[in-house]
């Protein structure tokens, strides 16, 4: 099984990685974690790389171009080793670019899942709780959510991170969009529908990379995202 492990800048992409794939080595399962960011060296013990064929910085230098630039770049000139970055094992967790938007919203990004995908692939969606402080960014959060389901056309899991660190009331902030007034608050409650495009109505995954918890949770989900059996769609 392929994930691609996905969020926002900062949301612990590695360090679940990390964590997660010696959760699984300890179950008992063949493991590959594979790099895609080229912009950074994996904290993991990584099979492979990007950034032993795409570097940032040296796309940076060799093209004249900024940070963000060189990031969209990288993940074009990246895209030629793909095959390269294709692993098999039981699970194969690969780590995607810190700025998710270089996935998400570039032509290449979905190439990249797509020539890395198999039979049983899923997208796993990093939200931080630290950064969910109100109504607001919670739905904003869900939208990110709901969008790299439909860019990338894959079954994708939530799961809330820093759960250690902040634990915030989703249900109270929701019904609190309810008493709100003025034009703002009819479109958050238009937006609150698309909650039920994710996995949260079903099954609210809470992850706390430092204290190493809910990743049984999170792991008898991704199993019943490909069995009949499971209550998750």
């Amino acid at each position: 099984m392929e994930i691609f492990v996905i969020g926002s800048a900062g949301s612990g992409k590695s360090t679940f990685v990390k964590n997660f794939s010696e959760f699984l080595w300890e179950k008992g399962y063949k493991v590959s974690c594979v790099n895609l960011d080229p912009a950074s060296d994996p904290i993991f013990d990584a099979e492979a790389n990007i950034r032993d064929y795409v570097r940032v910085e040296d796309v940076m230098v060799n093209y004249g171009l900024g940070v963000n630039g060189a990031l969209l770049k990288s993940v074009e000139l990246g895209l030629k080793f793909a095959e390269k970055l294709k692993k098999e094992a039981d699970y194969v967790l690969y780590d995607t670019p810190g700025q998710m938007e270089v996935f998400i919203f570039s032509e290449e990004g979905r190439k990249f899942v797509e020539k890395l995908s198999g039979s049983f692939t899923a997208a796993i969606f990093l939200m931080d709780l630290t950064l969910v402080r109100d109504a607001e960014s919670f739905l904003s959060a869900v939208l990110q959510d709901v969008i790299v389901s439909l860019r990338l056309s894959l079954p994708t899991l939530t799961a809330f991170t820093k759960v250690d660190v902040a634990d915030p009331d989703i249900n109270a902030m929701v019904d609190e969009i309810f008493k709100k007034e003025g034009v703002l608050a009819e479109l958050l409650e238009k937006i609150v529908e698309f909650i039920e495009y994710t996995t949260i109505p079903y099954r609210a995954i809470k992850v706390s990379n430092i204290k190493k918890t809910g990743y049984e949770e999170l792991f008898s989900a991704i199993n019943e995202l490909f069995c009949a059996c499971g209550d998750i769609s």
